[in-house]
């Protein structure tokens, strides 16, 4: 009895260890499977689940030669992912790694636009100027200085800005003859010239049209509010006058003080309205200007430069 159970035992044992075994051989991960796992997500666009993922790879891989590669794609998914200032880190980390390699250099762009959505164009500028400092290679400050440009150009769009389209024309024109027909400099050139000296009006000009009421409205083409303001301020001296003349010097003042508010508003108004509209025209044209956004290729370890122009 006792001889039956341990054969019995030994049969059982032979059995489950086989199937132990057979499923210990299916459960085994190598790094090539984790990191192509997590480069279909990154394909399919499942940021979230594919920076986990990343993050999985690193932890269980960390000697592999893909870690700062796979870095590097957590620091892009974090920023698909809208988490600029963590995505902005990573970048960091591996840019003090100091190699020059294409990583680290997508690492200095990536990092730059995630400053940008912080609205934080000052430290993007950093960012460019530091590697402009430390590039060699012509194709790279070449892109480094179109990058600049393209930074000003969105900071000449705030009306209190006025250097901007100087610089960014500057930038444009440190490129190399082979990055200037790449980055079809003479396009920007000619937008950056038309920004600068588009039709606009005189906010002085707009001011002495105003003193006849509705005039510096009419001059700066806003005719709904240049007939609104001629009406309301005609009537109110009309009233004014109407309340002196029946000898009510009180009413006759009272119209008057208000009326002098909307007199001194409308010449106001007039004059930014003059900023308004040459912010306006600048603004047309400056919509025109390039976004430059740089995809990380992970399946071909390279890199992608898509260039989209607004028309």
């Amino acid at each position: 009895m006792k001889k039956n159970s341990f054969f019995i035992l030994l049969i059982i044992l032979v059995l489950f260890g086989s199937d132990l075994r057979a499923q210990a051989k299916q459960l085994v991960i190598t790094s090539e499977m984790q990191y192509q796992y997590a480069l279909k997500l990154f394909g399919e666009k499942d940021y979230e689940t594919a920076m986990v993922e990343f993050k999985r790879f690193i932890h269980f891989f960390p000697d592999s030669e893909n870690r700062d590669q796979v870095k590097f794609s957590t620091g892009v998914c974090l920023y698909y992912l809208e988490k600029y200032h963590e995505a902005a880190r990573v970048f960091n980390d591996i840019i003090l790694k100091d190699k020059e390699d294409d990583i680290t250099k997508e690492s200095y762009f990536y990092q730059t636009r995630a400053f940008l959505k912080m609205g934080n164009p000052g430290y993007a500028e950093i960012v460019l100027q530091n590697y402009l400092l430390l590039a060699e290679d012509e194709e790279t400050r070449d892109r480094i200085y179109f990058n600049l440009a393209q930074l000003h150009l969105e900071k000449a769009k705030n009306p209190l800005d006025q250097d901007s389209l100087t610089i960014a024309k500057k930038n444009l024109s440190m490129m190399s003859d082979s990055g200037a027909i790449k980055y079809n400099r003479d396009y920007y050139t000619d937008l950056i010239f038309k920004a600068k000296h588009t039709l606009t009006k005189s906010p002085r000009a707009a001011g002495v049209f105003a003193l006849i009421p509705g005039g510096g409205f009419l001059y700066c083409e806003r005719f709904h509010d240049a007939f609104v303001t001629f009406c309301l301020n005609t009537g109110l001296m009309y009233a004014a006058y109407s309340a002196w003349d029946h000898d009510n010097k009180a009413l006759a003042g009272v119209i008057g003080f208000v009326e002098a508010g909307f007199y001194t508003a409308g010449i106001y108004g007039s004059v930014s309205s003059a900023h308004k509209y040459n912010q306006a025209q600048k603004l047309k044209i400056l919509n025109k200007e390039f976004s430059i956004a740089s995809r990380f290729d992970l399946e071909n370890k390279g890199y992608a430069l898509l260039l989209n122009y607004g028309f």
